[in-house]
């Protein structure tokens, strides 16, 4: 049950955060705005959760994940239907940067409440199957609000959106218990204190460079893959979507499978396979950088679906061993930490990207950097782990 709800918090909350993409394409046709207008609106929901992870994160921490996960998506969904009575641009960025800030509910709680119901066997695969809500709801947000847009107008999908959202808060509020009343008796840190002891949690360090590093590698992926497919493989806009499909598809099943691969082959042991999974990642992208035009699309397809395998399917190896290295205090807060630093790279990583692409004139130096940094954070985590093995 916990496995349940906290996957159908996760989706509902992605509906909308993800959904915001072809949302902003919706809104680009009824407002009539700029490209550069069009990518501020996905621009606003994402900067939101960096001011808030880290608030959240110690709530919990004190008072356990069902209040503030199950008011936090029906305030996200709330907002979104306010969204429903703007008319101005402006004030729909702001409505939507206060519509981000309620999204930094759903990671951390979703991600605190599997560690603390599922022991180590199991840990790693319901960490993956909760983590597929993310990419489960930006596919459906894609496939449903386009169709409800062209068939009834925007407000309807704008309602659809946030109601979605309202609907899983309260699913969330009136099925999750928290694990135990612990929250009330133990002793708790000033909030100072508990942010020094996660700097001082130098294992951690790896963790967070290698967290940075991949989710640039996913958000430049998003955003940028079909271009270089279109630009430099020379396929087809259509046939560049369908790649890119199957690189998301990668993703949902790596996200599931390495994560049991974590809790099966490596009984337990996170930092292995997380390694693995960089460094492929790492290969993936010099894959493309080696890639030219009229290549064989069954060669094409066939990286994608591995790029999207290790790319996006690293999420949950990563927010487990994250959790198994805090301190059992204020996980919530420390996993809260290492996503306001992903956060920041989800809203950099594209423009920074593409901004070297412009200024190089091509690819070719800025993919191998992003492979270079992968594989650094991945040596990093190697020689950590060995650092710590011998120690013990």
């Amino acid at each position: 049950m916990v496995l349940v709800v906290a996957t159908v918090a996760q989706t509902t909350a992605a509906f909308v955060t993800f959904g915001m993409g072809p949302m902003a394409a919706l809104y680009q046709t009824s407002y009539n705005l700029s490209q550069f207008e069009t990518g501020l609106i996905v621009s606003a929901v994402n900067i939101g959760p960096i001011f808030s992870l880290i608030i959240f994160g110690n709530l919990m921490d004190k008072y356990g994940e069902k209040w503030v996960v199950g008011i936090g998506s029906i305030l996200l969904g709330f907002h979104i239907l306010v969204s429903y009575f703007i008319h101005s641009y402006i004030v729909l960025l702001i409505n939507l940067l206060f519509a981000g800030i309620w999204y930094g509910t759903a990671q951390p709680g979703g991600s605190s409440a599997i560690v603390k119901w599922f022991p180590d066997r199991n840990r790693g695969l319901a960490m993956g199957i909760r983590q597929t809500g993310i990419p489960l709801g930006g596919a459906l947000a894609a496939a449903l609000l386009p169709f409800i847009f062209f068939q009834y107008g925007l407000p309807p999908a704008v309602l659809v959106q946030g109601g979605i959202a309202v609907i899983g808060g309260l699913v969330f509020l009136i099925l999750y218990k928290n694990k135990t009343k612990e929250y009330k008796r133990r002793q708790e840190l000033p909030f100072k204190e508990k942010i020094i002891r996660i700097k001082n949690n130098t294992q951690l360090y790896p963790v967070f460079f290698i967290g940075v590093a991949m989710v640039s590698v996913q958000l430049i992926t998003i955003a940028h893959l079909m271009g270089y497919l279109t630009n430099v493989i020379h396929v087809g806009l259509s046939q560049a979507g369908v790649f890119m499909s199957l690189a998301l598809f990668g993703g949902i099943l790596g996200r599931i499978l390495l994560a049991w691969v974590s809790d099966t082959i490596f009984h337990g042991d996170r930092g292995k396979p997380l390694q693995i999974t960089a460094w492929s990642a790492a290969l993936c992208i010099l894959g493309f950088i080696l890639s030219h035009a009229h290549l064989p699309v069954w060669i094409i397809g066939t990286l994608c679906l591995i790029h999207g395998f290790f790319g996006f399917g690293w999420y949950s190896l990563f927010i487990v061993l994250v959790a198994e290295r805090s301190d059992t205090r204020f996980i919530a807060l420390t996993v809260s930490f290492a996503l306001t630093l992903n956060q920041i790279f989800i809203v950099a990583s594209p423009a920074l990207f593409g901004l070297l692409v412009d200024q190089l004139n091509g690819y070719t130096i800025p993919f191998a950097l992003l492979a270079a940094a992968v594989c650094a954070g991945g040596i990093w985590l190697k020689v950590s782990e060995t650092k710590n093995t011998a120690g013990d």
